[in-house]
């Protein structure tokens, strides 16, 4: 992989001096003065409506709001007030929270991509190279995890922003040394900074550095504008902005300024945030779609040309939000589960606590000293032997000290769970073991309350993902299909561009477990070229083989309509979906109805996650008898016939070997 080299750097940063710094002011135009001086109330309004106390969020702040749903998720306990005090959290929120985490990550999210032309009809195959990007994609990105991640946001905070960029991230190289002995002194290490192969990364950004320009509306995308604030070093900032021109002007610490609050920003003597300290970087990236805007401004100081378009190329936002309920039509914000749960919660937490204070009072009840001098509560203990003390001295203040807790106050706590239960979920659904002995009829009435807990649940998960995969689609059209390198073509003595090539493991149908190619390719050749490639790589690697070709540049210029769906289902190899697999099946042969032998094989390999051309041996075909001849079961008796693509892609040649290295 070509790596773009950059000049060379210290060999650790541990040897710079520190630097005084001169701070310079840059002389901005009346023109671009008036901008920044606009843009800084812009942002400034933002986050003063934000901080604002909301009714939504009962009287809190944004900030006040998102604490307690941190501490309420991960289970907080305060510190002591008095001595005395007894401080306990049954931990049922965070149980809650994650038994309905856990059932989503059960749930294949994956999304469904058509694509359709001006014409708006459908493009055969490039749907299916699509979701094979977006699958590779993800998984380099670890996918699987942030996917955990970000629904676990969704639920504690009920709002999640994520964002997906191109990433083209520079890293650090050291040659090895040679005939290195162990010496400390009067060694060279020749060190570099190189551009590593970009690809598109998928971010979650905390609710508290985004803000948004109109709290009235609930979809992200009609915000007039949003912007992220967060800090970084200065020396990280530097190697990303470090060739902006203005890039001289950010100081490592916010200039003095008494003058017009409106033009701080002009004078290089502005921040935003209040926590922003010497030597870090406050970074605000904003963004204004109806303008197709983008400016970002490091210390008060701005990076880009005033009007400075999308560098993503496409007007949409590069962050999506997605809501777990609403509060209102035409509020920006969600309300979360564990905002939603926190009252009854903590009245079962607060009886939690009053039960074992109760319960400690009647192992050790407070006493009255009726001898007229000081007694020590160490005569209380086991074992201690008190001398002078006549009987009847400590006597409890209450007989009801000593009884503990009482039927009624242990029925009070059953209900206040059932009632926990009934708006959240079963001790069943969460693993618990439910009391007494569960009928059918119980089961069937956890079976509805889970269908109707979690209706909700999955559709913000699904609206999330399907969010999410527009986003990486727009990614991968935009950066995707760029050349990588040139390669030289032998045959014509002339330089080709070389793309990014990806295999996936398909189920093949009609063959089994196997690979698919997408292949992009300037030049593309015809079925039967692409048919001999496929029975050749399927010789050489003993595995079924497709190949989905592309044309870089008609992808690029053509204008495509893309359809996402995404439809919540079981992961093939869950327990669950074993089981409406049987139960299919069985209700398919109670009916009288023919199965198909090869598809039902097929089908049931995928189910338990094997591979069915090794799972199952080839059946002999059937011996005709009595001079009728049986139908063909599964079109085995007739060749697959092979239909050319609209968009195909093949190897940059049309010999009869793919160039797929």
């Amino acid at each position: 992989m070509p790596l773009e080299a950059k000049a060379k750097i210290p060999t650790s940063p541990l040897m710079q001096l520190p630097e005084e710094e001169t701070i310079e002011t840059p002389n901005y135009s009346e023109e671009e003065q008036r901008y920044l001086s606009n843009l800084q109330k812009r942002l400034e309004n933002a986050k003063l409506m934000r901080e604002q106390p909301h009714p939504e969020f009962d009287d809190m702040t944004y900030l006040q709001y998102w604490q307690k749903n941190e501490d309420l998720a991960n289970t907080k306990i305060k510190p002591k007030v008095n001595k005395q005090d007894i401080q306990f959290q049954f931990g049922t929120l965070r149980t809650k929270l994650f038994a309905f985490l856990s059932s989503l990550l059960g749930l294949n999210l994956s999304g469904d991509i058509t694509a359709y032309n001006e014409s708006d009809v459908e493009i055969n195959r490039l749907g299916d190279a699509m979701e094979d990007i977006i699958d590779k994609t993800d998984e380099l990105d670890e996918d699987e995890e942030k996917k955990m991640l970000r629904q676990y946001e969704l639920l504690k905070q009920g709002d999640v922003f994520c964002e997906d960029i191109w990433d083209e991230k520079w890293m650090i190289e050291k040659d090895p040394m040679k005939n290195y002995n162990g010496e400390f002194r009067n060694v060279k290490i020749k060190s570099r900074e190189v551009k590593g192969m970009g690809r598109p990364v998928r971010n979650i950004i905390s609710g508290l550095s985004v803000y948004l320009g109109d709290l009235t509306k609930y979809l992200i995308s009609d915000q007039p504008y949003i912007f992220t604030a967060e800090t970084k070093r200065y020396d990280e900032t530097e190697k990303i902005y470090g060739k902006c021109e203005n890039w001289k002007y950010v100081s490592k610490k916010m200039r003095p300024w008494s003058g017009d609050s409106d033009k701080a920003m002009t004078m290089n003597a502005w921040r935003l945030l209040d926590t922003t300290q010497e030597n870090t970087c406050e970074i605000i990236k904003y963004q204004d779609k109806p303008n197709f805007e983008y400016q970002t401004v490091i210390n008060g100081v701005p990076m880009w040309p005033i009007g400075f378009p999308f560098p993503w190329g496409y007007n949409e936002y590069t962050i999506t939000q997605q809501h777990f309920k609403p509060i209102r039509h035409d509020f920006a914000y969600g309300k979360s589960f564990t905002f939603e749960n926190k009252n009854p919660i903590q009245v079962l937490d607060e009886m939690m606590r009053m039960i074992l204070l109760k319960t400690m009072k009647s192992l050790l009840p407070p006493y009255i000293n009726t001898s007229g001098r000081v007694i020590t509560s160490k005569v209380l203990m086991p074992g201690e032997i008190s001398m002078g003390i006549q009987p009847n001295t400590l006597i409890p203040i209450s007989p009801q000290e000593v009884q503990g807790v009482t039927n009624a106050e242990f029925q009070i706590v059953q209900e206040l769970i059932k009632t926990i239960d009934m708006q959240t979920a079963s001790q069943t659904f969460t693993g618990g073991r439910e009391e007494g002995q569960v009928t059918a009829t119980q089961i069937v009435e956890l079976q509805r309350q889970a269908r109707i807990m979690l209706g909700i649940v999955i559709l913000s998960a699904s609206l999330l993902e399907k969010k999410l995969i527009t986003l990486r689609l727009m990614n991968i059209l935009k950066y995707w299909f760029d050349p990588i390198d040139n390669v030289v073509d032998k045959a014509r003595n002339i330089l080709r561009n070389k793309y990014r090539i990806i295999s996936r493991q398909r189920n093949i149908e009609g063959e089994g477990m196997g690979l698919r190619f997408v292949v992009p390719t300037e030049e593309l050749p015809t079925s039967e070229q692409i048919m001999a490639n496929e029975n050749q790589m399927k010789t050489e690697m003993g595995v079924p083989i497709r190949i989905i070709a592309l044309n870089p540049q008609e992808i690029s210029q053509t204008k495509l309509t893309w359809v996402i769906s995404v439809n919540p289902r079981e992961k093939r190899s869950s327990e669950m979906s074993k089981l409406m697999f049987k139960a299919e099946i069985q209700d398919a042969i109670a009916l009288g109805l023919q199965l198909n032998p090869a598809y039902i094989s097929e089908r049931f390999a995928e189910t338990w996650g094997e591979d069915p051309s090794k799972l199952f041996a080839p059946q002999a075909p059937a011996q005709p008898t009595g001079g009728i001849v049986p139908p063909a079961q599964g079109g085995g008796g007739m060749a697959p016939t092979i239909k050319r693509p609209q968009i195909t892609a093949t190897p940059e040649t049309p010999a009869p070997a793919p160039g797929i290295t």
